[in-house]
């Protein structure tokens, strides 16, 4: 499941980068890495890009980015660039400077296009790799447009998409965390945030449906008596998702990354499974739901962990009251492995 798309603008940008680009060059003292004309035109003038996803070998990051244009004296604007930005030690353009200094005999090459979030993303490349192999197979010159009817943009688009997507699985991660808890630093783009928040939704109906699956197989393999699905037909806005047996609430838990991703919890919900015990609360995890095989690790044994955190949310929210101020609601992510006692070894579902 991708997580990321290119802009419709379909276009993509592919340059041999200069001394000058890469800061090396002892006649030129440029903060910028030029671009062409043609490539991320979706963006206004006005536009303000704060960040950028650079991706490179087995690198990928959204780091600072200064993206803009040169305004002419008739209002007109050309010679787009990325400049190194405010945070000059974590952008774009210095650490593709940095990686360069590391390998000073080599050339490099950059391509960048824009994601559907209007994201932007530069893919750089070493000239002693096979990212340089396959990067010649889809741009045959050193400067050079590729746009919906070149002859190689298709190819090109595909394997990006592919590397972008594989490669970004802990931005992927940081985002998810992001839309549901909330971060003021604004690093991601907000239909990105939109879009994993929905994508968590659907992750967590589809977890469900595989739980109660596996209950069902559990039932007549005569391992489980019986099973409630609370949710079943509509949302039901109880801290648990089955009851099974008649007695042990079962709160499902999906995510499509790996096990270790936060759980994200409402002080509501811990206030229910601290006040539960070890026989009558359960997490099911269901995890690694981008992949074929999906995952479930039975978790128990939570509550002196939700115990110790539910006094400080007390705490906090009695400290507000006394201000004549109300908080309806806090959401946390616990990691699993902290946060339980018992977890079994995980059940391919």
């Amino acid at each position: 499941m991708f997580f990321f798309f290119f802009n419709n603008e379909n276009r993509i940008g592919f340059k041999k980068l200069t001394g000058a680009d890469l800061g090396i060059s002892e006649t030129s003292h440029q903060s910028h890495i030029g671009l062409y004309e043609g490539v991320l035109e979706f963006l206004d003038d006005s536009d303000v890009v704060r960040s950028a996803m650079l991706i490179y070998g087995d690198y990928c990051n959204v780091l600072d980015c200064s993206f803009d244009r040169i305004k002419n004296p008739d209002g007109s604007y050309r010679s787009p660039k990325i400049r190194i930005g405010q945070d000059s030690d974590n952008s774009v353009v210095s650490k593709i400077r940095g990686f360069a200094r590391e390998y000073p005999n080599d050339d490099w090459y950059l391509a960048w296009m824009g994601l559907e979030s209007k994201e932007l993303v530069f893919w750089l490349v070493k000239s002693s790799t096979t990212d340089y192999d396959t990067a010649r197979n889809f741009f045959p010159k050193d400067k050079i447009v590729l746009q919906e009817d070149s002859p190689t943009y298709n190819a090109a688009k595909d394997y990006l998409l592919n590397r972008i997507n594989f490669l970004s699985v802990d931005v992927q991660k940081d985002i998810e965390v992001k839309s549901l808890i909330g971060d003021s630093r604004r690093k991601y783009k907000v239909r990105d945030l939109e879009n994993a928040e929905r994508q968590f939704k659907l992750t967590g109906k589809e977890g469900e449906e595989l739980v109660a699956q596996f209950l069902e197989r559990e039932k007549l393999a005569k391992r489980v008596e019986s099973f409630v699905w609370e949710n079943k037909s509509y949302e039901s806005g109880l801290p648990y998702d089955f009851i099974v047996n008649g007695k042990i609430f079962v709160d499902v838990k999906s995510t499509r990354f790996d096990f270790e991703q936060f759980l994200f919890y409402s002080n509501q919900e811990i206030d229910f499974a601290a006040a539960q015990n070890n026989l009558t609360y359960a997490v099911y995890r269901v995890f690694d739901m981008n992949m074929e095989q999906r995952k479930l690790s039975i978790c128990n044994n939570c509550q002196p962990y939700m115990k110790s955190i539910q006094q400080p949310i007390v705490d906090l929210k009695n400290a507000v009251r006394t201000q004549h101020a109300l908080m309806q609601s806090i959401k946390l992510g616990l990691k699993p492995s902290i946060c339980f006692n018992e977890i079994s070894n995980p059940i391919l579902l």
